[in-house]
């Protein structure tokens, strides 16, 4: 960094069409921001990041998406932009450069319709980060992103790892806010959890997005969805996954006590 390496892969970026060089170059970005001390305050990485950021790098990573970039570099490209977004000024900042409009409609469907796995699963985490801005939850919503979201798990409902990063987004956009909440069972993400924990009982990690998104849902939304909620099933799904996953029993313990149980801890 002190050699101005952040002013170089932005020039490159600006102007570079070879793809081997480009994707060399988003590698390069995520390399630089893989942090080394996961303390913000010891880590120099969050300082490159904003640094990155202010430089314009974000804003160059969203345009290549938005140009359409091979897809052999999409999942470097997403990692790096992700590795920027470390603060909601940022995140925001790449919203409004049309970012999540990017990630929607070309990323999240085009993934869908092609079924690449890795490239849903690096797509929904970035989209997650970029979620955690409260205003860019909004956005998702506006932009019909839930719809999409439950149409992506589907076309992958055979595979838990994409299911779990669609529920972590679900979860995020719906923390303190009953509309969002609302929107989410609206999209069919109750009907999600069920069948993907049904199906599912030993993908620990999933079970646990499963049990924080419904946790999530049920204590934001109005009480008519906690009730369609437990109409569906959910609360015995929610008992099993947290007697049978140790990682998951403080979110389903959470989650049962929100849908209004009163032996939630048992």
């Amino acid at each position: 960094m002190e050699l101005k390496i952040d002013e170089l892969i932005l020039q490159v970026l600006s102007r570079e069409s070879k793809r081997s060089t480009v994707h060399a170059l988003y590698d390069a970005i995520r390399v630089i921001l893989s942090p080394d001390d996961n303390r913000v305050v010891a880590s120099q990485v969050y300082k490159y990041a904003r640094t990155f950021a202010k430089l314009g790098i974000a804003r160059a990573l969203t345009k290549a998406l938005q140009a359409g970039i091979g897809s052999d570099s999409l999942v470097s490209a997403w990692i790096a932009l992700k590795s920027i977004s470390v603060n909601d000024e940022i995140c925001r900042s790449i919203a409004e450069s049309g970012g999540i409009d990017t990630l929607l409609l070309r990323c999240i469907d085009d993934n869908g319709e092609q079924r690449n796995r890795t490239a849903a699963k690096t797509c929904c985490s970035l989209l997650s980060k970029l979620a955690g801005s409260d205003s860019n939850k909004s956005t998702i919503v506006e932009k019909q992103g839930l719809d999409k979201l439950i149409k992506l798990a589907q076309r992958f409902s055979d595979d838990p790892l994409v299911i779990q990063e669609v529920m972590s987004i679900i979860s995020i956009i719906s923390l303190r806010s009953p509309d969002h909440a609302a929107c989410a069972i609206e999209a069919g993400a109750g009907d999600l959890a069920v069948q993907a924990m049904k199906r599912f009982p030993a993908a620990a990690q999933m079970q646990r997005n499963a049990s924080n998104m419904i946790r999530n849902i049920a204590l934001f939304c109005w009480a008519r969805y906690r009730t369609i909620l437990l109409a569906i099933g959910i609360e015995k799904l929610i008992r099993t996954a947290k007697a049978n996953n140790e990682i998951c029993r403080a979110y389903a313990t959470d989650a049962l006590r929100d849908l209004g149980l009163d032996n939630y801890n048992s």
